[in-house]
This record gives C-alpha cells, sequence and structure tokens, in this order.
C-alpha cells in the first residue's frame, strides 16, 4: 500500500480518536469543576472533667482570628482557651457565672460571656482577669436567652430574647443603642434568639420562631431574609455561625446542618448524624474559624468536632 493511501485509510480512525481524547479531556474537566461537598470531617477532641482543660457541662463556643478555641461551661464555671487541635491553653473559673448561654473574642482577645442568670454579659480581659459586667436594662431570667456579638470596631451587641431587643455599647462599655429587630424586620414579629457578625460586619440574628435568619446593617437597617422553608423538612433552630462564605444553621432535631451562601442561596442539608448519632439531641452550639473550619459543640459527649470547610 502507497504512503498516501495508507494516509488516507487511517484519516477516520486518527480523527475518531482525537474526538474520543477531546470528549474524554472535556469530561474530565466538567468533573474537575464539580463543586465536593461543603464539609469534610477533621476529627473531635475533648476530656471529660471539672478541672481546668476538662469539660463537664460546655453550653457556648467560639473562635480568636488566630483559631483558638473558647468555651464557657455551666458545670465547672471555667472558661477555656484551647488550640484548634484542643491543646489547653488558658483556663480561668468565675462561681458567678451560672448559666452561661453566649461566648465570643474581640480583636484584642477580651472575652465576653452572657448570663442570663445575672441579666449581664461579662467581660475578661485576655488573661481571664474580669474587666467589666455589662448589666442589660431588664430583670434577670434564668428563662431568657442572651446572645453576645463584637464588631471589628469594638462596638458590643447584646441580644436579650426576653426583651426583643439589641442593646449597642462601645467599646468604653457605654450604651448608644437600642434597637428591636422585630420592628426592622418584614412583618414586624421576628423573635431573635441569637446574633453573630458577618464578615462585612453586618449583623446575622436566628428567628426559630420564623423559621428564618435575618440580616441587619450594625445601625439595625434590614438588609435581607433567609427562609428555612419548612416544606421541605427544614426547621432551623438559633445555633448559627457565620464563616466567609457561608451561614450555617442547626436543625431543632440537632442532628441536621443547613448551608446558605452569604449572599443568601440555599447550598445544601448536611447530616452530621454518622458523627453526632441518630438520637434527637438539642441542636449544638456552632463557631466557624478564620481557618476554615466549622466547630460543633457535642455537650452530650463533652467534646468539639472539627470540618474543613471546603469552598
Amino acid at each position: 500500500m502507497s504512503d498516501l493511501r495508507r494516509v488516507i485509510c487511517l484519516a477516520p480512525v486518527l480523527a475518531l480518536a482525537a474526538c474520543l481524547a477531546g470528549c474524554s479531556q472535556g469530561d474530565s474537566q466538567v468533573q474537575a469543576q464539580a463543586p465536593g461537598p461543603i464539609l469534610s470531617f477533621i476529627g473531635a477532641w475533648g476530656a471529660k472533667g471539672e478541672g481546668p482543660g476538662q469539660l463537664d457541662q460546655p453550653t457556648c463556643i467560639t473562635t480568636d482570628s488566630l483559631g483558638n478555641i473558647y468555651l464557657a461551661d455551666a458545670g465547672s464555671h471555667f472558661v477555656s482557651k484551647f488550640s484548634a487541635e484542643g491543646g489547653p491553653l488558658l483556663s480561668f473559673q468565675d462561681d458567678g457565672l451560672k448559666q452561661p448561654q453566649s461566648i465570643t473574642v474581640d480583636s484584642g482577645g477580651a472575652i465576653y460571656v452572657t448570663d442570663a442568670g445575672r441579666g449581664a454579659a461579662v467581660v475578661y480581659f485576655p488573661n481571664g482577669d474580669r474587666l467589666q459586667q455589662l448589666r442589660l436594662r431588664t430583670h434577670p431570667n434564668r428563662e431568657d436567652a442572651l446572645s453576645v456579638a463584637v464588631s471589628d470596631d469594638g462596638t458590643i451587641h447584646i441580644l436579650d430574647s426576653d426583651a426583643g431587643q439589641v442593646f449597642a455599647y462601645t467599646p468604653r462599655f457605654r450604651m448608644v443603642r437600642m434597637w428591636r429587630p422585630a420592628a426592622n424586620a418584614p412583618g414586624g414579629n421576628a423573635r431573635a434568639k441569637s446574633i453573630r457578625i458577618g464578615p462585612n460586619g453586618d449583623l446575622f440574628a436566628a428567628d426559630p420562631a420564623g423559621n428564618r435568619i435575618l440580616r441587619f446593617t450594625q445601625d439595625s437597617r434590614f438588609l435581607a431574609e433567609f427562609d428555612g422553608d419548612e416544606s421541605q423538612g427544614r426547621k432551623l433552630s438559633e445555633e448559627i455561625a457565620i464563616s466567609r462564605g457561608h451561614i450555617f444553621v442547626m436543625d431543632v432535631n440537632g442532628r441536621m446542618l443547613h448551608a446558605w451562601s452569604i449572599d443568601g442561596h440555599f447550598e445544601a442539608d448536611i447530616d452530621l448524624a454518622p458523627e453526632l448519632g441518630q438520637a434527637k439531641r438539642n441542636a449544638p452550639a456552632l463557631a466557624a474559624s478564620p481557618q476554615r473550619e466549622l466547630l460543633v459543640l457535642d455537650a452530650p459527649e463533652v467534646r468539639v468536632l472539627r470540618y474543613r470547610i471546603n469552598y
């Protein structure tokens, strides 16, 4: 067979091979671009006990800018700081801390813990010494829910769910504003139970009764509402965490996690039962680390679960 005839005969075969290779490459590119799971389980840590660096009845969790983790404990009355891997870094005890509900840390390392039994938020220096106590203009009520968040500029926001108000303080602890989420939200019937600061300084408030998350500016202007959509079986709790790119909310069943993008697009229902177990429980507290980790406080098992936020 002449070289010319050989080339002519091989041409269709070469064309088919090139087509198949191109299709295969295209499929690989599509697969590479397909999003994977939002979360990947890293591991867990925690030691049961009533001493420093141990967990007895942990109730709330937060992180600082370095990814260190802070917990307040209603059983031992300790406030503790750990590395992301669970290494004890600081523990201090406040016997007056009877009902810690919410904890946060400001950019300077000061620690804020709300206590409904006191009707106050207690502020500690980074070394654990007490700095200030902010008593709210309401009567202490153990059935109340108090939540605290601190903006990058140092503004302190304390939500008193019983009063239905957010109290805003300057970094020097002078109250400058009170406002009602209900008055600023659509329908005027919001019952916010917890608040968090978003990456751009906006306030996110969980409204379990309305099965929604509300977004406000720092000066209380309503921005958006993220509906849980109960028709899809989602019943949102007050346990929320805000990362740079996501809003995470625990379901009231204590097992299912719901995720939105930070701009409000629903992304996924994530079953945490493989790590938390199938039994119904109170919704666990959440925190999001700047190191792209979601932290879940598994209080019944006195441990912290770590998940990698993949995008």
